[in-house]
């Protein structure tokens, strides 16, 4: 029997998804030593990646033929919610270094793969916000936005995302695409966490 897309992505993708969640920051998040320092610095290495990222989905011709739903889902608003309520400026968040390398978005194929990460991250951040609830004493309206991302809807947001990517990975080619696309934003999601070490 052929493997779905949804199959394939978790199968396929799954070594490199447990790296990405075996990062000092996070470990440290789910054994509950993250200081708010390291958990800021962990939020800033998201927004280096992840408001390029959404930057780039908007320029790219793909993202209409995609129907990726960029508008409703966007991250960079909740990352900035949460800096700021973490002490940073608009100039501090501004002046925050931006990562350079990023997946090519350039199909709707490449386009869905990359977003089944970013999106597949809110399931596992509904732990990650109960976790950092107890260590941090913090709620989604002061500091755990982006992890919350859509609170009580994040299982109906993820399988409306998911019945997407089912839409458009009938084909072989177009799983390929998919699978390639979301493996390679695991490793420069990797690559970028690692840039700096916990402090």
């Amino acid at each position: 029997m052929t493997a779905t897309i949804l199959e394939r992505l978790r199968n396929e993708s799954a070594p490199y998804h447990d790296r990405v969640e075996s990062n000092p920051y996070a470990s440290a998040i789910m054994d509950g030593t993250i200081s708010l320092e390291a958990y800021r610095r962990y939020l800033e290495l998201f927004y280096g990646f992840i408001m390029p990222l959404e930057r780039k989905a908007e320029a790219s011709p793909a993202l209409a033929a995609s129907r990726y739903d960029l508008e409703t889902r966007r991250k960079t608003p909740m990352l900035e919610k949460d800096l700021s309520e973490l002490g940073m400026s608009s100039e501090e968040i501004n002046g925050l270094p931006l990562c350079e390398e990023l997946p090519d978005l350039s199909s709707p194929e490449k386009l869905l793969g990359c977003f089944y990460v970013i999106e597949g991250s809110t399931m596992g951040g509904q732990m990650i916000t109960k976790k950092l609830s107890q260590t941090l004493q913090m709620n989604p309206e002061s500091g755990l936005a982006y992890f919350n991302a859509y609170g009580s809807d994040t299982r109906t947001r993820w399988s409306s995302f998911r019945e997407r990517l089912m839409e458009a990975g009938t084909g072989e080619a177009q799983q390929d695409e998919m699978t390639k696309s979301a493996i390679s934003t695991f490793e420069m999601l990797e690559r970028w966490l690692e840039s700096e070490s916990i402090r």
